[in-house]
């Protein structure tokens, strides 16, 4: 059976997706790039935001175009929507064969074969583990690096965020399963493993807590470990010295704050105050100055006054973020944020994301402008053919995959997928340039 998989989203889908792909292998099915071609069509949706959920739709219905043209095709649709505004899609996407939620990707060998043998139909009900066929999924990252997914779901009850409805309550992966997975990337050849969960600092399973995994992936000899979607909430010096002792976690730090006035946080039901961000941050830079911290906020929140923006501004300007994520405040349904009064008009919005941007792109260019000179380790990603004065392009340490800028290098004896040192020459707001060292 013919294949074609589509991925929207975030990272955690794309796990989703190279395990879902390496199931269908097993059941024989073969994997194409042209959508027309194949006899099984599968969106891995998300629906998080109402761009996203657009995008969706839109891409279902061209999928589905393709199914009213030979009802000999599948369409399977899954991820983020299937639990997440059903009103809307069940009204809306007729053309679509089953829907599968967050973690049931594993249902996908028994459908196939229930459609391939129908005489052997399977029950309708498969139980099935949410982290199936993880130690052994198909890489669709370049073959150097690799997203990793620790735990799935969300227990928390952020007032704006519909993680916990669309994914569930968090379940953490057994440590040994981790492990085994990142001791198999390693042997591939993966040099960077990027750890993933919605609240990655909350992962326990068997007695071992976040700190504890980190300590056994460092034993596996992989060469960088990236860390994603530390909550400020339960970020802590005592967390921060047992995960950066080890040489190879990455010296980075992704911590979405969301804001910084202490009135909108706790509309947001964000258990943190401006004072505790300010001092766990400062104490994370002085014992290891040479972290660079991420982080993400949201603009034209319910409520927000102009002395909350300025306190988010001010913040912004005094943590110096290497990178920022800026969003406007978009309603989700079914949140508690969605029923709270003082809507902040479009314009407002789009007008405060727009001055946090523009002070955060002049905050990223000083800093990247400071870096000329050093010498980084550079884990080359890419040949950029058309690009003669500096053709290849990978990362350092401070540099995260997909959303952070990168190191547009050149020199002799650069290789795709390796490290080289390289001292840094010039930058402009997200990227910088270098030569091999």
């Amino acid at each position: 059976m013919k294949t074609f998989i589509t991925t929207m989203g975030c990272p955690k889908n794309l796990v989703d997706t190279e395990a879902s792909l390496s199931l269908l292998v097993g059941e024989g099915c073969i994997v194409t790039d042209d959508p027309n071609e194949a006899e099984l069509l599968i969106v891995n949706a998300c629906s998080f935001l109402d761009a996203a959920w657009q995008e969706t739709v839109e891409e279902v219905e061209r999928f589905s175009a393709l199914k009213a043209a030979d009802a000999s095709k599948k369409l399977i649709v899954m991820g983020c929507l299937p639990k997440h505004r059903s009103e809307d899609w069940r009204r809306g996407l007729s053309y679509v064969d089953k829907f599968l939620s967050a973690g049931d990707h594993g249902r996908l060998p028994s459908i196939v074969r229930g459609w391939q043998e129908p005489d052997r139909a399977p029950p309708s009900v498969v139980a099935v583990d949410a982290f199936d066929a993880f130690e052994n999924r198909m890489l669709l990252t370049p073959a150097h690096t690799a997203y990793v997914k620790i735990a799935e779901g969300c227990s928390r009850r952020c007032s704006f965020c519909a993680i916990p409805r669309i994914r569930g309550r968090m379940v953490s992966r057994p440590v040994a399963s981790v492990v085994s997975e990142i001791e198999g990337l390693h042997a591939r050849g993966v040099k960077e493993v990027s750890l993933l969960a919605q609240d990655i600092t909350s992962y326990y399973s068997g007695g071992a807590r976040f700190a504890d995994l980190v300590e056994a992936i460092a034993s596996t000899g992989i060469d960088w470990i990236r860390i994603f979607y530390v909550h400020p909430g339960s970020l802590t010096m005592d967390l921060a010295r047992r995960i950066f002792v080890h040489p190879s976690v990455c010296r980075y730090l992704e911590s979405p704050i969301q804001h910084a006035s202490d009135s909108v946080l706790k509309r947001m039901r964000r258990p943190y105050t401006l004072a505790r961000m300010r001092r766990i941050f400062g104490g994370i830079r002085q014992e290891f100055p040479d972290v660079r911290i991420r982080s993400e906020v949201i603009v034209g929140f319910p409520g927000e006054s102009d002395d909350d923006f300025d306190r988010l501004k001010d913040f912004v300007e005094e943590a110096e973020f290497a990178s920022l994520g800026i969003f406007a405040y978009s309603p989700e349904s079914n949140t508690a944020a969605s029923e709270l009064d003082g809507a902040i008009p479009e314009e407002l919005k789009a007008e405060r994301a727009a001055e946090l941007t523009d002070l955060q792109n002049s905050i990223a260019f000083g800093l990247n402008d400071n870096q000329k000179g050093t010498v980084h380790q550079v884990l080359v990603d890419r040949y950029r053919a058309d690009a003669d004065d500096f053709p290849y392009a990978g990362r350092y340490y401070g540099q995260a995959p997909d959303v952070d800028g990168e190191i547009l290098l050149r020199g002799s004896g650069i290789t795709v997928g390796e490290f080289a040192s390289a001292r840094i020459t010039d930058c402009d707001v997200f990227d910088l340039h270098a030569e091999v060292a």
